[in-house]
């Protein structure tokens, strides 16, 4: 490695990057229900309530689309369209009894979350036997994930907004070791890369840049005041199911992740297994 090269890398390992705290707007909420108008408006009562601690509740107006304001997945684009929300919260679903089968999201969500660029808030199905008991306590513990944590801001944002005072957030990060096992297996196969070198030196510092990062976040949080715990993990592992053993072994009461790549029509590989597996875990999609 040339002179240049070296000083290259050293400036640019010494090159981090920070998170800037900047508190999103949830001013303005649309529930997405397909409830008759008496029920839907029992049901934004149970929402508001479960939201309180995390929104503002004399700042937020609230919206309600009940069974009748829409019927294809076109008319609710145009609602969306129409209201113009900070904040979208409904349930997988909607206008179909396929919530029993942990396969989709339905198509009404499935297009919402991939077209629309406000964060959609997914909550269990009302018609799940337990669905008022896992609406019936406020968020406290978010965990906001990522497959790529370093940079990600505006996740780190929209997470420590849903976390109430005296609550907790975990930023969390893990490097899919199946990923990483083939690029080291295609430096092995490369003459000029020291391939001890790059097993010892490629993984810890993909960590470090997500721990720096994240430690970035926390230092942030802090000095906003927003009196939340912030905890900060990373680590190699199985994305998907690592990311559901921490969701599950930490009882996460919400859970805050990307939707979308901006080069995909579709959710991609992370957040759909998740979204469809996690049914009892509201989920905010960005």
């Amino acid at each position: 490695m040339s002179t240049v090269d070296q000083f290259e890398s050293v400036f640019k390992a010494a090159a981090k990057t920070t998170y800037s705290y900047k508190k999103p707007p949830l001013n303005k909420v649309l529930l997405v229900t397909d409830m008759v108008k008496d029920q839907a408006t029992l049901y934004l009562n149970l929402v508001r309530a479960f939201l309180d601690e995390s929104l503002s509740p004399n700042e937020t107006e609230w919206v309600l689309l009940s069974e009748s304001d829409f019927e294809t997945v076109k008319d609710l684009l145009e609602k969306v369209e129409l209201n113009r929300p900070d904040l979208i919260v409904t349930y997988r679903h909607l206008k179909s009894e396929s919530w029993r089968w942990p396969y989709s999201l339905g198509e009404h969500l499935d297009v919402l979350t991939q077209v629309t660029e406000t964060p959609v808030l997914v909550i269990p199905h009302p018609d799940r036997d337990d669905s008022s008991e896992l609406l019936s306590t406020a968020p406290k513990k978010i965990m906001a994930v990522s497959s790529h944590i370093c940079g990600e801001g505006t996740l780190v944002n929209y997470a420590s907004a849903f976390t109430p005072k005296d609550g907790s957030l975990s930023i969390s990060h893990i490097e899919d070791k199946s990923t990483l096992d083939r690029y080291l297996d295609a430096i092995d196969k490369i003459p000029d890369i020291d391939s001890e070198v790059a097993r010892e030196t490629l993984l810890n510092r993909l960590l470090k840049d997500a721990k720096d990062f994240s430690e970035s976040a926390k230092e942030c949080l802090v000095q906003a005041g927003l009196g939340i715990k912030v905890e900060c993990n990373a680590q190699l592992g199985s994305q998907l199911e690592d990311y559901r053993k921490l969701i599950e072994d930490g009882e996460v009461d919400l859970l805050v992740m990307h939707a979308k790549e901006d080069d995909q029509l579709a959710m991609h590989g992370m957040a759909h297994p998740l979204v469809v597996e996690l049914r009892s875990v509201p989920i905010l999609l960005l």
